[in-house]
Order: structure tokens, then C-alpha cells, then sequence
């Protein structure tokens, strides 16, 4: 059983990995958070998750700019249901520069249109890459950084007050369920914005 045990182990710290990069890749905030909780149980490694998701997240953001700027006929139809939403993003994009494309990995909806707004216009693309990959960075760090210290800080007070852990559980239940809905009504807001213009 033991030996069992120790090769699901094993095999989960590698694929685990693997799933993590390619979750990166679409911008997925629920990979390094996940990764960060797991470092917190000692299951994976913080830094590895860290640098394993700012390879996958910049990958992906690389890739996709690429492939729009590259193969723009074969995009053009996925994007024309898009087309007001891309032009937005290219007008903020002149007005807000370096800004936006390091805010677009928290922003929801962004993530998928500023680069294909970057891919799709004349934007420079070596700057583009070194300032994704700073972005990437960021992005990774931040989050894996936060859900690492969030985790521990849940485990200590589950451990200081355990008798009350059910209170521990449920102020960590509304946090999530307050940060979702921030999140839910700030799309709202960046939706009507979007449709409006």
C-alpha cells in the first residue's frame, strides 16, 4: 500500500505539472491557485508551480498573438463576432499601453482580447513578448504567492481554533463566494462598457 502511495505521489507532482502548464496556457486563474494550496500541503514545490505557470500563461498569450497576426484569414471568422470588443481593446490598447497588457491577466474577458487586438493591429511585437513575459511573471507570483500564504493562514487557524474550524470554514467560504461576486459584477460593469461603446 505504502508503495502505492508514494508512486500516485509521484506521478501526481509530474503530471500535476503538466496539467498546470497547459491550464496556464488559457489564462487560468484556478491552476496556480490550486498550485499554491498544494505547495502550502507540501505536495508540489511553490517556485516550480510559479515558474512552470508563467511559462504556460506566456506560452499561451505568445501563441495567440502570433497566430492572429500570422494566419489573420483562418481567424477572421472566429473573430468577427468579436470585432467591436477587439477594436475596444485596440483603442485602450493606444491609450493605456504597457498598463493593459500587464492588468489583462486579471481582467476576465481581457485575457482572449487584448491579445487577439494586439495580433490582429501593427503593435510591436518583441515589445509585446518582453513585456507578456513580465507580465506572466506577475501574474504567477501574485497569485501563487497569495493562495500559498492564504492556505497557510486557513491551516493555522484551523489548527489554533480547532474546535471552531467551522468558523475558519465559513470565513473562507465568504471570501470566496465575496471575491466571486466582485468579480462576476466587475465583468458586468466591463461588459456594458463594452457593448455600450
Amino acid at each position: 500500500m505504502e508503495s502505492f502511495i508514494a508512486s500516485f505521489k509521484d506521478s501526481f507532482e509530474t503530471w500535476g505539472y503538466v496539467a498546470l502548464f497547459f491550464y496556464c496556457m488559457g489564462s487560468g486563474y484556478v491552476g496556480i491557485l490550486a498550485a499554491g494550496t498544494l505547495a502550502t500541503l507540501g505536495h508540489i514545490s511553490l517556485a516550480t508551480s510559479i515558474i512552470i505557470a508563467t511559462a504556460g500563461n506566456f506560452a499561451g498569450s505568445s501563441l495567440l498573438v502570433i497566430l492572429t497576426r500570422y494566419q489573420k484569414k483562418d481567424f477572421e471568422r472566429f473573430l468577427a463576432p468579436h470585432r467591436r470588443k477587439i477594436a475596444l481593446m485596440y483603442i485602450w490598447l493606444k491609450k493605456y499601453g504597457a498598463i493593459l497588457i500587464l492588468l489583462n491577466k486579471y481582467i476576465y474577458g481581457a485575457k482572449f482580447l487584448v491579445p487577439v487586438a494586439i495580433g490582429a493591429s501593427r503593435y510591436n511585437l518583441r515589445k509585446f513578448l518582453v513585456l507578456n513575459l513580465l507580465a506572466s511573471v506577475i501574474w504567477a507570483a501574485s497569485l501563487g504567492l497569495l493562495a500559498f500564504y492564504f492556505s497557510k493562514a486557513v491551516i493555522e487557524l484551523v489548527e489554533s481554533y480547532g474546535q471552531y474550524s467551522y468558523v475558519a470554514v465559513g470565513v473562507f467560504l465568504a471570501l470566496v463566494l465575496g471575491a466571486l461576486w466582485f468579480s462576476k459584477k466587475a465583468w458586468a460593469k466591463t461588459k456594458d462598457s463594452l457593448e455600450s461603446s
